[in-house]
């Protein structure tokens, strides 16, 4: 009797990755559900590769198969890479400890990971990948039943499937209008080809998965109700999957928790990812976080123009002005209690300062890492000839060297990245990001563009009001002897920035006396150098923040070219109640 061990499982994931990553364009082309944001190829592909990577090719089926499960979950990307993690691990649900398995023995598999999968699905929906799954398992149940090899079993599986892939095209309005099939679903389908190309000693150049580019689709325009693909994997002990499915119900929709042993994966889209984040700790530990702007980058892919500003999220801008002009905002890390949370995306300033109690140590910075660096580049430079990057001042974060030196790697390899250290942060890098938006607006060239920003990074001011020395004491920013004092007599002061660095300007006892004091300045340079654009921000201080809206429009003869939150990578330092404002200067 023909049996399938620990190596034919990992080299059907091998084949059917091959098959995949060869029709990956193809699958973004056609993705338009659950939201047709053209990314279904990148996503299996990524998923799959993961998988390979990371997991071991072992005699033994279910050491292969706990190596693979494992690595799903920490490599599933998207909503069908999700699915396909949960499908893996509903095989290994449903497995006992085989060294090798009988062919009917693996088609129960299937049908019981078939179960598994729509079980995590808050919302099932046929013509998808759950259905192909469900003819395939239909298939080999009752192809296992005939006595016939492996490679036939394996070949009317994948046929049965291939066939129903274009009935599925009707069972969804969205696949019928746009005259596709579900994009997951014949995913699936070549995933099954691999297999059976594997079991039959079909020819296959093998991919390699180190190799693998990942590219951008088409463009297609929508409504998104819910504008973040927002993914964490969880450690956890016991586990409430009903009461986790029931917290995140209110958060979005497309919600798949796919189960590991130990860990699960979730997937959700959501207007809220830092509710996600935060519900997800009340049922374990968070290993790691990703979230997509699918509204961005839906606009990224329906734009013409070839350059783009990149920048991090130390920059204070509004949303609208990041939206409107695909301004692409790299995440600072903020750990919390051994977690790493993404600044501006998965913690907000509310819940941090509403929680700061529970926190073991007070919350530190970290920069991105380089692998998001290097991802982030490879899919740009699909789309775009020229990056113009304006980081935090290197003084102040290491973000700026960590990019830097991913960027020379590819510069050495012909492309065109340009790095520009602010030499400042919060708001005043993000009028020197809007800076760069109208400069690329105006045509002007490469050279142009960074000589102008590298000069506007004297040109800059920041005055921020603190509103006590407590944050900027527990992070370091002041020392302890100065802000304890500070904070003995009721000092409140003004910090701004000196050739990068963080520096006392002022000090007041008032609020109304560090006004007096920002005023006097910004008159004293507007009529030496004059003032050519400012901004407002602050951290949940709403009240003042429009006072000083009303007090500076009046003064400068101009209203601010945004007010916004400032980031919580800084408001760490600043704390609950600061207030800044950023300008710059006409001449210096």
């Amino acid at each position: 009797m023909e049996m399938i061990n620990g190596n034919d499982l990992f080299q059907m994931f091998n084949y059917g990755n091959t098959f995949i990553s060869n029709k990956r364009k193809h699958l973004n082309d056609i993705n338009v559900f659950p939201v047709p944001d053209g990314d279904t190829g990148n996503n299996l592909t990524y998923t799959l590769n993961t998988i390979l990577r990371e997991s071991k090719n072992y005699k033994s089926f279910i050491d292969s198969l706990d190596s693979i499960s494992e690595a799903a979950l920490i490599g599933a990307r998207g909503n069908s890479g999700v699915i396909f993690a949960q499908f893996v691990n509903g095989l290994r649900f449903a497995s006992n400890d085989y060294e090798e398995i009988t062919i009917k023995e693996f088609a129960r598999l299937v049908r019981a990971a078939h179960t598994h999968t729509v079980s995590s699905l808050s919302n099932p929906v046929e013509g998808t990948m759950i259905t192909i799954l469900d003819c395939w398992a239909d298939s080999l149940e009752s192809e296992s039943e005939k006595k016939q090899p492996l490679k036939e079993v394996f070949k009317l599986a994948y046929e049965y499937a291939r066939e129903s892939l274009e009935r599925t095209k009707a069972m969804l309005d969205v696949l019928v209008k746009n005259d596709v099939v579900d994009s997951g679903a014949l995913g699936f389908v070549l995933f099954f080809k691999g297999v059976s190309s594997y079991f039959n000693n079909e020819k296959v150049e093998l991919v390699d998965t180190e190799t693998v580019e990942i590219e951008d689709a088409h463009e297609f325009v929508t409504e998104i109700k819910y504008r973040y693909c927002t993914e964490g994997l969880l450690k956890y002990n016991d586990l409430d999957e009903e009461k986790l499915k029931s917290d995140l119900n209110v958060f979005g929709d497309s919600i798949i928790i796919a189960k590991g042993k130990t860990r699960l994966r979730v997937h959700i889209h959501t207007n809220n990812p830092e509710h996600v984040f935060s519900t997800l700790e009340e049922h374990g530990q968070i290993e790691s976080q990703k979230i997509d702007d699918m509204l961005l980058e839906m606009n990224i892919k329906n734009a013409k123009d070839k350059r783009v500003v990149v920048t991090d999220s130390i920059a204070d801008l509004s949303p609208e002005i990041i939206l409107d002009n695909n301004v692409i905002v790299i995440p600072i890390n903020i750990m919390l209690n051994g977690t790493s949370y993404l600044d501006k995306l998965s913690i907000s300033n509310k819940l941090l300062f509403n929680n700061l109690g529970k926190f073991t140590e007070y919350p530190k910075t970290a920069t991105p890492s380089i692998k998001f660096i290097n991802d982030l580049f490879s899919k740009l430079f699909l789309k775009f000839d020229e990056i113009f990057v304006i980081t935090v001042s290197k003084k102040l974060s290491g973000t700026y060297e960590v990019i830097k030196r991913e960027a020379d790697k590819l510069n050495a390899k012909n492309k065109n990245i340009y790095v520009i250290d602010s030499k400042n942060n919060s708001v005043t890098e993000g009028l020197i990001v809007m800076k760069a938006i109208e400069l690329i607006k105006s045509d002007k060239t490469k050279e142009e563009i960074v000589e102008t920003l590298e000069s506007l990074t004297n040109k800059t001011n920041i005055l921020v009001c603190l509103d006590t020395f407590k944050y900027a004491t527990m992070s370091g920013r002041v020392p302890k002897a100065v802000g304890k004092f500070g904070m003995f007599i009721g000092l409140r002061p003004i910090m701004s920035l000196a050739d990068g660095k963080g520096t006392a300007f002022g000090f007041a006892f008032r609020q109304k006396g560090i006004t007096k004091k920002i005023v006097k300045l910004i008159k004293r340079d507007m009529e030496k150098n004059g003032i050519n654009s400012y901004a407002l921000v602050h951290c949940l201080n709403e009240k003042l923040v429009k006072e000083y809206n009303l007090l500076f429009t009046t003064i400068i003869g101009q209203e601010p070219k945004y007010i916004t939150e400032i980031s919580t990578a800084t408001a760490i330092h600043s704390g609950v109640g600061s207030v800044a404002i950023g300008y710059i200067k006409d001449n210096e």
